[in-house]
């Protein structure tokens, strides 16, 4: 393959972009990801800027610009300063300048008095990527107001992956580093776990379409509560989580004999041994009928779990990324992104799956360290986008199960504090009310030569 270096500043990005960028961006579509970091002490505006840049520049993946050249997105060098913007509700422009723009950058953070949001458009990396400059940008900064901090050492994270310097990036060839399912892509076929045709959807959402907008709820338990329960059930987080989740749609709807589906988002860098940044992230459905409510909570979260582990291996992994890549040949053969983005968009053809009835992300743990002892107070998720899902972030003893929506209607979220509340999770629920998301509109974005 040819390098993915242009010249001029300008290179070409992931495969997976086509998607992306084809069905997940615009007006009403953008796929706004997100992570609030509540702050012990009030916020320095000049220190959380330089943490923020500094830490940047060992991410050079994400020091870009999205630009269009030839009907096709393409990113372009970007120096320019982190965009920190005043969490006052406005809706940005990812990939652009200007009072409403983001310094050109696909992120962007939002801060108040004592909190910084950090929001992503996900069309440059997976909630992995997110976090590891998250965390890298964090570590800087909480060096900065508390220097004694530095004597804990970078170990605890860059061994996952967490950089504090590029060297990581350049270690890695360019495929596997801007590219990553080009680079592990198999000719196999992923496993099957339902027939779409089976699958329960829920109820469409009754919102404005115009209104740049999520509907976030959150409902917060015990951290140490729910990692008691998972051991009692020999099982973990996510299996667990599922179980709930499935159970409380197949209670607050009428699935009948369908299959509901709670998709997880599985991360197979691990398997890969890579730390490529790049989306890889890919869907692992669990499905259950109603016919399981009659199973104990034990007995269902070790049949989800077999399924799970049965789909998170390298060898599915990369037969997913096949698949991925050959849905992104069909919306790259249909011609010029943004007439695509606005065929796909405007006839609400963008669907994150045909296997899932709800999506369920869980980041993993994000607390026990020196930044989160010394610098947090709390952690929230947020994740906007077009489908209702549930976002889960655990911090110290507080795991917040966050269910994102467009519209106005609580019935899952309801149903999902009823049912932690059946098994003794005493959920305190906190309606976040309206989040104004950011968007990246494909016609706003800057045109190449």
């Amino acid at each position: 393959m040819d390098s993915y270096q242009f010249g001029n500043g300008l290179r070409r990005g992931a495969r997976y972009d086509s998607i992306f960028y084809g069905a997940f961006a615009g007006k009403n579509a953008t796929f706004d990801i997100r992570v609030r970091f509540d702050l012990k002490k009030k916020i320095d505006l000049k220190k959380f800027q330089k943490a923020a840049d500094n830490a940047l520049a060992c991410y050079p993946e994400f020091q870009v610009r999205p630009v269009i050249k030839d009907g096709r997105v393409l990113y372009e060098e970007n120096k320019r300063p982190v965009r920190l913007y005043p969490d006052n509700g406005a809706s940005l422009r990812f990939g652009t300048e200007g009072e409403t723009g983001t310094n050109g950058y696909p992120f962007v953070f939002l801060y108040g008095e004592r909190h910084v949001t950090f929001s992503l458009f996900h069309g440059l990396t997976d909630a992995r990527g997110m976090i590891a400059y998250m965390i890298s940008t964090l570590w800087n900064y909480v060096c900065s107001v508390f220097p004694p901090v530095r004597l804990a050492g970078t170990k605890m994270f860059t061994k996952h992956g967490i950089r504090i310097s590029p060297a990581p990036f350049y270690e890695m060839g360019e495929t596997e580093r801007y590219d990553p399912l080009t680079a592990f892509a198999s000719n196999d076929k992923p496993i099957t776990m339902l027939d779409p045709a089976e699958l329960f959807a829920l109820p469409p959402e009754d919102y404005d379409p115009e209104d740049l907008s999520c509907r976030l709820i959150n409902l917060e338990i015990s951290n140490d509560a729910f990692l008691k329960r998972t051991k009692e059930l020999c099982t973990s987080f996510a299996p667990l989580l599922a179980a709930i989740t499935g159970e409380a749609i197949m209670t607050a709807y009428d699935v009948g004999n369908k299959v509901v589906s709670v998709s997880i988002t599985a991360d197979p860098r691990r398997q890969f041994g890579t730390f490529s940044l790049g989306n890889m992230a890919f869907n692992c459905p669990l499905p259950m009928t109603k016919a399981d409510l009659a199973l104990s909570q034990k007995a269902l979260c070790e049949r989800l779990r077999a399924d799970m582990q049965r789909q998170i291996t390298k060898e599915n992994a990369q037969a997913h990324y096949r698949l991925i890549l050959s849905q992104c040949d069909e919306i790259d053969a249909m011609g010029d992104i943004i007439a695509v983005n606005k065929l796909i968009t405007e006839n609400n053809a963008a669907h994150l799956s045909t296997d899932a009835t709800a999506f369920l992300t869980y980041p993993g743990r994000v607390a026990n360290n020196p930044i989160s002892r010394v610098l947090l107070s709390g952690v929230t998720p947020g994740m906007l986008a077009v489908e209702r899902g549930v976002v889960v972030y655990a911090h110290r003893d507080s795991l917040i199960v966050q269910i994102t929506q467009k519209g106005d209607d609580l019935t899952l979220a309801n149903a999902m504090e009823r049912t932690l509340q059946k098994y003794g999770f005493a959920p305190k629920k906190q309606d976040m009310g309206r989040v104004t998301q950011n968007v990246l509109e494909l016609e706003k974005l800057k045109r190449v030569d």
